[in-house]
């Protein structure tokens, strides 16, 4: 996986290209880090262009919001991709991790917010 930093108002987007998968669990963790040490504290962390999540990194995701909650940062997740989404949903994510359809919805309308419903 590859990662792009940008920002975006008071927001930093992560865009997160390829594959992400176990392998990248030291680099994904070690850019939260620069990113805490940096002073960035609202993250959206751009899934859109990832083509394959693989299902043993979403403890990660959850990791990532912990470690954010815990510095006074915020994490949210944008994922159309319909196979990407279906394992966030399957790992119940969107219950943890504000996670939208589009970027402009994560930027502008956190209402837009989807979530696994009650079963």
């Amino acid at each position: 996986m590859h990662c792009e930093q940008r920002q975006r108002n008071e927001s930093t987007i992560l865009e997160c290209f390829g594959r992400f998968d176990e392998e990248d669990t030291n680099h994904f963790i070690q850019t939260l880090e620069q990113l805490q040490i940096q002073g960035l504290r609202n993250i959206v962390l751009n899934l859109s262009p990832i083509f394959y999540l693989d299902p043993k990194v979403l403890n990660l995701l959850l990791f990532a919001q912990e470690f954010l909650n815990s510095h006074g940062g915020t994490v949210s997740i944008v994922s159309p991709l319909s196979s990407v989404r279906n394992e966030l949903i399957r790992g119940k994510i969107p219950d943890a991790i504000p996670t939208f359809e589009s970027l402009y919805s994560a930027l502008h309308r956190p209402h837009a917010a989807y979530s696994q419903p009650s079963q």
